[in-house]
């Protein structure tokens, strides 16, 4: 900055004695022109350590930084800190788990609301083990993020989202799970409200330090899903005025596209009828009212609202699976294997919960009042769930 003052100073000197003394062309060219090319030095440096462009490539194309009328041609799109990524992924993936854990433990169990009594110790044990199983998802869609993240040697945001099919559909649907889950965790009362109770009782409360922490866990994950998501759109689609024609577009793209190419392909079909249960029991968990909304998740109205959210995240992992194994992918690139573990470990904890409640829970049946209601669609649910635990070879 101090060589650029002078640098300023001295061209001053020059107009000034222009304009108070005669001075021959050469002698003012010789003057002018050190000052010239420093400035010109300056302003390069200046431009390189902004857009991480080097100065050999301005010096061998000068004029490709501003066309006529001053609109830049080429922008400042930065090499991505992939490695940072990483970390931040398995931060958030993490944090995220911590959160939906502190949510189930708190809200199964006994005194929620206060007299509310759980029937036997393994009533509680096996309810929590079900929700759980949503933590593989969680899990499952960071991991996958991480890899890629590790393995990508892009140059620069958009080559990012590029590398694989699934990196922008899965931020972008980490995104919208945090922002549901914070939502529920602010008017979780109002949620898990128990009708009938005078005073008006809920299972669930948060507010002051533990509300701000599970917001802050599901908040943080949000926004780093959305802002790599935008980050990494092609250079055409970062107006944010477009966002909700481009997000429409995909959502309506994805959805008729759920079914299978090749219904000889069995690992496709699979893919295809796990997408589309999942989008199901979101669709029955949000707003169809007791007893529809207590399948799958078996936990009444203490978690049975926020349990959609993460069946959403399940539904979008599966529609990835599916394309990848319509492209070949799946059994190769290690992203894919993070979101097919994560499947397979939601089913299986699942399906271990659903047997325990059944076989070792002595308060089953009488304690499970809304499942004996819709047994047909508890059943469903279960032969559905069972399907993840397919292998992926053909």
């Amino acid at each position: 900055m101090m060589m650029l003052l002078k640098l300023l100073n001295l061209a001053f000197i020059a107009i000034t004695c222009n304009a108070s003394a005669p001075m021959s062309s050469p002698f003012r060219q010789s003057l002018m022109t050190p000052i010239v090319v420093g400035v010109r030095r300056a302003t390069r440096n200046s431009y390189k350590r902004r857009c991480g462009i080097s100065s050999s490539a301005i010096t061998a194309n000068p004029h490709h930084v501003v066309s006529r009328g001053g609109a830049a041609k080429t922008s400042c799109n930065e090499k991505p800190p992939v490695k940072l990524l990483r970390w931040a992924y398995a931060a958030a993936g993490l944090a995220t788990t911590a959160g939906w854990g502190t949510m189930v433990y708190t809200s199964i169990r006994d005194n929620q609301p206060v007299g509310a009594m759980m029937p036997c110790w393994q009533h509680p044990v096996f309810a929590r083990i079900g929700a759980m199983s949503a933590a593989s998802l969680i899990l499952g869609s960071f991991a996958s993020l991480a890899v890629t993240c590790n393995e990508s040697n892009a140059e620069s945001w958009e080559e990012l989202g590029d590398s694989s099919p699934s990196f922008r559909r899965q931020n972008l649907a980490l995104a919208t799970t945090g922002v549901a889950s914070s939502l529920w965790v602010k008017f979780a009362d109002v949620i898990t409200r128990i009708p009938g109770t005078n005073p008006v009782a809920s299972h669930q409360s948060y507010n002051g330090v533990m509300q701000a922490r599970l917001i802050g866990c599901y908040g943080s994950a949000a926004a780093l899903g959305a802002l790599v998501w935008a980050r990494s759109l092609p250079e055409d689609c970062r107006n944010p005025l477009t966002w909700p024609k481009r997000i429409g577009d995909g959502v309506s793209k994805a959805l008729v596209s759920i079914a299978p190419k090749d219904v000889d392909d069995p690992v496709q079909v699979k893919y295809a009828l796990i997408t589309t249960s999942m989008l199901i029991f979101t669709g029955m968990q949000t707003v169809c009212n007791m007893p529809i909304s207590v399948i799958p998740s078996w936990t009444s109205r203490r978690l049975s609202r926020a349990f959609p959210i993460y069946t959403f995240l399940g539904a979008v992992q599966a529609l990835d699976l599916k394309e990848a194994t319509e492209s070949g992918r799946i059994l190769i690139d290690k992203n894919y294997r993070c979101l097919s573990n994560g499947i397979k470990g939601f089913g299986g904890l699942y399906l271990g919960a659903r047997a325990g409640a059944i076989f070792f829970d002595p308060s089953f049946p009488k304690h499970f009042g809304m499942v004996n209601q819709v047994p047909g669609l508890a059943v469903a649910a279960i032969l559905m769930v069972g399907l993840t635990l397919r292998s992926d070879e053909k």
